[in-house]
């Protein structure tokens, strides 16, 4: 838990409903605690350390968006002051018990690079977007991945990510814009999931063709095989075409 001094002295009601509430934390009494931390930052909303202590109470209780309120206070107010160590580390801790809240993640990395500390800044907003990963959520992966994007341009595991959300968001033409560039620089494994991708978006026979071929070789696809010209069929399509076809049987004449 980040510390906190409060900004003024502490009042001798305040104190005792302080020590009050202590006591009900420190018996379990989780519910009586806040209801007193709570009535001491109604009396003194600048009481930081109450606010750091009992916002993590509040996201245990599923108060989520209060105890998000709390941080961002805390935060702004350290930001005011200077104190941007003291602010990220509130801001990280926010991360870690209202791990749904985006702007906490954001505001965590960009922080983060104010700071200079971009390796940081990256992998809070790669660890951010694994915390939104339902349909309605899919905006907020990709703001997030965009900005690592920003930080990392030519990470892999980012853009295939990217990519697979671009698809699940019907921007095709940005996925397979993204498909493309991966597809020269990836191989094994990965690769083959840029080309079932590329599959599943186009029902392309090429791209078919050029997924089986990922798994019987490990090296990259050569590059020229990836032009897409609408006027002549590539060699691979030939072929699946020619395999497509019905056979039939020859009927021998007498």
């Amino acid at each position: 838990m980040v510390v906190a001094t409060p900004l003024r002295p502490v009042r001798p009601r305040e104190y005792q409903l302080l020590t009050d509430a202590h006591r009900a934390r420190s018996n379990g009494k989780a519910r009586a605690a806040i209801r007193l931390y709570r009535r001491i930052l109604v009396e003194n909303p600048s009481n930081l350390e109450v606010a750091l202590r009992v916002a993590p109470m509040l996201a245990w209780a599923g108060q989520g968006f209060e105890a998000w309120q709390l941080y961002r206070r805390v935060a702004m107010d350290y930001a005011r002051a200077r104190q941007y160590n003291e602010c990220l580390a509130v801001y990280r801790e926010a991360c870690r018990f209202v791990p749904g809240e985006f702007e906490a993640w954001r505001l965590c990395a960009e922080l983060q690079l104010k700071l200079k500390k971009p390796e940081g800044a990256f992998e809070t907003l790669v660890e951010g977007r694994m915390q939104f990963g339902g349909p309605s959520q899919r905006g907020q992966a990709i703001a997030l991945l965009s900005r690592a994007r920003e930080i990392e341009p030519w990470d892999d595991d980012v853009l295939l990510d990217l990519a697979g959300l671009y698809a699940a968001t019907d921007q095709d033409d940005l996925a397979l814009e993204l498909l493309s560039t991966l597809a020269c620089r990836v191989h094994g494994r990965l690769l083959r999931r840029v080309r079932a991708l590329q599959l599943r978006l186009t029902y392309q026979p090429r791209y078919a063709w050029l997924w089986l071929r990922t798994f019987g070789r490990r090296a990259p696809v050569d590059p020229i095989i990836e032009r897409d010209t609408a006027s002549h069929a590539t060699a691979e399509d030939a072929v699946i075409e020619t395999l497509a076809r019905p056979r039939l049987r020859r009927v021998s004449s007498g």
